[in-house]
C-alpha cells in the first residue's frame, strides 16, 4: 500500500512539489552496504544492504533533481552562515561496510559525488564474511581519504553509548577519532552515533573531545539552525524502490512520520488507544 502510494505521487510529479517546499532544507542520506549481485544478501533483517541496481536509479534520481555536497560543505555554511544551493542533499553511508570500497565508490566517483563513509574503527582489518558484512581495511580507509571520500567515526566497538559508564563512553569516541586521524590527513572528523542515539551528555562530550558533529537517528531533513551535533538523518532501505526514494528525499516520509506522532499522541491523550497506521521511518538497528 505504501509503494502504491509514493508510484501515485511519483507519477503525478507530487512529490515535485513537495521537494519544492522542503527545497531549503538539507537531507542527509544515510545508507549502509551496496551489493553488487542480484541477489539479496542471505540474512539482513534491516534492509541495510540495497542492491546496486537500485542504487544506480537512486543516484540518478538525485543528479536529475538535486544538488549533491559534501558534509564539509554543509558544516561550513552553517559555520559562515551561507546559503546552499536549493535542493541539497549529503550522501553518508554507515558502518563502514567494505563493499563501500569495492563497489560503492567507483560508482560515486565516476558521478563525481562526493560522500561520507562511517568506520567502526575496531572491525578495521576484521576477517567477516565476503558477503556485504566484511568491513573496511585501514588500507582501504587510507585510499578512500586520498581519492576525496571523508571518514567519519561509528565509535570504536559500535555499542549503544546511553549505557556506558562516563569513562567507556570517552573511550568509544575518542580512540575512534585518534584511530582515523591515524589512517587519514583530515583536520575535521564527523561523528554517527550508533543506532542513531545520543543524549546531551554525550552530544557535549563528542563536541569537546574534537568532533565537528554529530547526526542522529532522527528523521527528517535539516533546517539551517539545526544543532550541528543533533543532526537528523533519512535512513535508506535496501527495498526502496525509484518512488519510495523519491518520497524519502522529498520529505514526504519526514511529514507522514510527525502526523503518525501527532496522531498517536493524540490518541493517548484521548484514551482511544493508539495509531496503528504506516510507520515510514524507523530507524533500522545501525
Amino acid at each position: 500500500m505504501k509503494k502504491l502510494l509514493f508510484a501515485l505521487l511519483h507519477s503525478t510529479c507530487a512529490l515535485k512539489f513537495v521537494a519544492w517546499l522542503n527545497r531549503r532544507k538539507v537531507a542527509i542520506l544515510s545508507y549502509h552496504g551496496v551489493n553488487d549481485a542480484e541477489e539479496q544478501v542471505g540474512h539482513d533483517p534491516y534492509k541495510l544492504h540495497i542492491p546496486l541496481h537500485l542504487f544506480q536509479e537512486h543516484l540518478d534520481h538525485l543528479q536529475r533533481n538535486y544538488c549533491v555536497i559534501s558534509l564539509a560543505d554543509f558544516l561550513l555554511a552553517k559555520r559562515e552562515n551561507s546559503r546552499l544551493p536549493d535542493y541539497s542533499v549529503v550522501l553518508m553511508f554507515d558502518d563502514g561496510f567494505q563493499d563501500f570500497f569495492t563497489v560503492a565508490a567507483d560508482h560515486l566517483a565516476r558521478r563525481k559525488l562526493p560522500a561520507t563513509v562511517f568506520v567502526i574503527t575496531d572491525r578495521m582489518n576484521s576477517n567477516l564474511l565476503p558477503n556485504g558484512k566484511s568491513h573496511l581495511s585501514g588500507r582501504q580507509v587510507q585510499e578512500l581519504a586520498a581519492s576525496g571520500i571523508q571518514i567519519g567515526s561509528h565509535t570504536c566497538s559500535h555499542p549503544k553509548l546511553l549505557d556506558l559508564p562516563f569513562d567507556e563512553l570517552r573511550r568509544e569516541l575518542a580512540d575512534a577519532r585518534t584511530a582515523i586521524l591515524s589512517h587519514t590527513t583530515q583536520e575535521d572528523i564527523p561523528l554517527s552515533y550508533p543506532y542513531g542515539q545520543t543524549s546531551e551528555i554525550i552530544s557535549k562530550l563528542a563536541q569537546s573531545v574534537g568532533y565537528c558533529c554529530g547526526i542522529t537517528g532522527s528523521l527528517g531533513p535539516n533546517d539551517v539552525d539545526a544543532d550541528v551535533f543533533w543532526l537528523n538523518r533519512t535512513t535508506i532501505a535496501s527495498d526502496d524502490d525509484l518512488a519510495t526514494f523519491a518520497a524519502r528525499v522529498s520529505g514526504l516520509t519526514w511529514w507522514i512520520g510527525r502526523l503518525r506522532v501527532a496522531i498517536a499522541s493524540r490518541n493517548r491523550k484521548d484514551g482511544n488507544g493508539s495509531f496503528s497506521g504506516l510507520r515510514i521511518n524507523e530507524h533500522r538497528g545501525q
